[in-house]
């Protein structure tokens, strides 16, 4: 779990993000949401967006929804399922997690939850602040998610390489071939978020990540990794940019 300091911030601003629970219907959704509330990454989101992404428009986030995760603008709301997290549990323990890197199924779980809910609030942050994105707003979300947990989350980097490795998971999952759908759907493939995410952590620190990308056929990772330092200081200058401190 994820220790958590607060910023100091007006009443106001803590009221610019709502946390909701829908009533649970099994104790596995009792266990979640319990889960979910011990797990810190609500108050994540709270403190980083008091720093560094204010909303002038409350936010509400709720969990128990029937679809999921996602940001509706219509409702400035992001839904995210129960059910999200226990299937996420269920790539993390398929995967055998724990015995391939060391760290719990659960806290990789959680984890991926917290880059979901950042990529959801950046999603509001983008509506509510009205910030042009030219290119793929899911890409440029994923960034977002990546930039913050990296910078301004106790082990960032390692819970957003977790989150990396859910994407892996899940292309894994699939068939060696996509349908149609996948090429027009406006998410890039699974296998490329997780690159691209790799490819954040190891620009923010090539030093302490050097052999994260020992995937990499040798012939291109030399220059992959003068790409990614440059990437990663890019993309953080610009979302910098619009970032409040």
């Amino acid at each position: 779990m994820f220790a958590v300091t607060l910023a100091n911030a007006s009443d106001q601003a803590v009221l610019a993000i709502h946390i909701e629970y829908l009533p649970v219907t099994s104790k596995q959704e009792a266990n979640t949401l319990e889960t979910i509330k011990a797990s810190g990454i609500n108050e994540i989101l709270i403190n980083l967006s008091q720093t560094h992404f204010t909303f002038n428009q409350p936010l509400t986030v709720q969990y128990g929804s029937k679809d999921g995760p996602l940001y509706d603008p219509q409702s400035h709301q992001i839904q995210i399922p129960y059910h999200f997290y226990t299937e996420t549990i269920g790539y993390f323990d398929k995967n055998e997690y724990q015995q391939r890197f060391g760290k719990s199924v659960q806290s990789g779980a959680i984890d991926t939850l917290l880059h979901t809910l950042l990529h959801e609030a950046g999603h509001a942050y983008i509506a509510d602040q009205n910030i042009p994105i030219l290119g793929k707003e899911e890409d440029a979300v994923d960034n977002f998610s990546a930039v913050l947990m990296i910078e301004y989350t106790e082990q960032g980097d390692e819970a957003a390489i977790s989150a990396a490795d859910m994407f892996a998971f899940e292309s894994d999952s699939r068939p060696d071939y996509y349908d149609f759908g996948e090429y027009i759907d406006e998410h890039s493939f699974d296998l490329q978020r997780y690159f691209s995410t790799l490819c954040l952590v190891y620009g923010s620190d090539p030093k302490k990540h050097q052999n994260l990308l020992d995937e990499v056929e040798n012939s291109y990772l030399s220059e992959r990794k003068e790409f990614c330092v440059y990437q990663y200081q890019a993309i953080s200058d610009n979302w910098h940019h619009y970032f409040t401190q």
